[in-house]
């Protein structure tokens, strides 16, 4: 009797406790993405928060406003501004939700990495599994707050272009915070971050009306950002950008111009580009190899080419090898210029030979300045599309 009589006010004490930390849906804001830029004159961080507006996104008739809103404050920390922004707001932010995080161009040259998601990584309630990507010559509110033409949310509509081209040009590939974390803390490898800029600015960009425009404005994923000890040392774009990528092995396909005259390209596009480096340091100087293998399909031809010929394949497999290698020496050469390295050779260094690398630890991205690499490319054309044969000429 005991026994039964515990068990039942064991169930009615759970049913009536209760959670501490309930709160109301309706107390709660969700936040979509951050901003965080760096005001020098002011010392003072800037941090954006962007809500989202639940009765906007509603599928009935009834459904109205802007899907989001931004709120700005500024603080000594990244910390106190957002913790300012409590004084605009109604409801208690949750930010479990955030989806991307944008970092102003200033604040990237400023302060290093290691400044900006040191509150990142010590707050529980913040993921660093989402991306993260800079504001390009352009403010993060502008960036931020454009209501995109097809996803009303301008944070969807931005990390869906980053995944977007990642799978298809391969100049760009989705940076998470974790992975930009592990890159600083390592001695090795320096991070590299997207850039995005803002194109066709309007009075109406923040506003509904600029979905309603057939030239609307956009935000444009746009170059690579190179960094040196944490800092933003500047871009990498075009074709040479794809030197990370795909010394990296992160290219799912890519596309790439091959010139057949002197005015006109023909266009291939590459799958299963795989790669292999092997470095050794030889006199302080590190000796890099690297060795590309890639699949051809022949997707435009301007240059009328008869493609039944054995030698015409040969041909356009050489001039791709020679493409695919200038892409990639030049994209090494402009982040030598930089300063910061990249590609993690010093990370394979010690992968390779924990020991020699201990050596260059310290000064690991002046050693890569030094580097001579020599790249090597094999393509192999497997598919020419459904017509080999040239159109007749006239």
């Amino acid at each position: 009797m005991k026994k039964k009589f515990f068990i039942s006010f064991l169930i009615v004490s759970i049913l009536l406790c209760g959670c501490s930390n309930y709160k109301e849906l309706n107390q709660i804001s969700i936040v979509n993405a951050m901003g965080i830029d760096y005001l020098p004159k002011e010392k003072k961080y800037q941090t954006i928060i962007q809500i989202i507006n639940p009765s906007a996104l509603a599928t009935q008739q009834g459904s109205q406003g802007i899907p989001v809103i931004a709120l700005m404050e500024k603080g000594r920390t990244i910390s106190e501004a957002a913790r300012n922004i409590s004084k605009k707001g109604s409801r208690s932010n949750i930010y479990s939700h955030v989806a991307l995080v944008i970092i102003g161009e200033t604040l990237a040259k400023e302060k290093s990495l290691k400044n900006i998601f040191d509150v990142f990584e010590r707050d529980s309630k913040i993921r660093v599994n989402i991306p993260v990507i800079i504001a390009r010559n352009d403010s993060v509110d502008k960036i931020m707050n454009n209501i995109a033409p097809l996803d009303k949310i301008s944070a969807k509509s931005i990390v869906g272009k980053i995944k977007n081209t990642s799978a298809l040009l391969g100049e760009n590939h989705e940076t998470l915070m974790h992975e930009a974390i592990s890159a600083i803390s390592s001695s090795g490898r320096e991070p590299v971050i997207n850039g995005v800029i803002f194109k066709n600015e309007t009075k109406t960009s923040q506003t509904l009306e600029n979905m309603e425009r057939i030239k609307s404005s956009y935000d444009l994923i746009n170059g690579i950002g190179i960094f040196k000890d944490g800092k933003l040392a500047g871009w990498l774009d075009g074709p040479p950008a794809k030197s990370i990528q795909i010394i990296d092995n992160l290219i799912n396909e890519m596309n790439i111009q091959i010139p057949c005259n002197k005015k006109d390209y023909d266009s291939m596009e590459l799958s299963r580009v795989k790669s292999k480096t092997k470095i050794k340091m030889k006199n302080d100087i590190p000796i890099i190899n690297i060795k590309v293998k890639s699949i051809g399909h022949i997707d435009e031809v301007l240059c009328n080419d008869n493609f039944d010929k054995a030698i015409t394949l040969h041909k356009y497999e050489k001039s791709a090898e020679n493409v695919i290698k200038q892409s990639i020496e030049k994209g090494i050469s402009e982040v030598k210029k930089l300063g910061g390295d990249a590609f993690g050779f010093g990370e394979k260094l010690y992968m390779v030979n924990p020991k020699v690398y201990k050596k260059y630890e310290r000064n690991w991205n002046e050693t890569f300045k030094k580097a001579k690499v020599t790249v090597t490319v094999d393509v192999q054309i497997n598919n020419v599309g459904m017509r080999s044969k040239p159109y007749p000429t006239d």
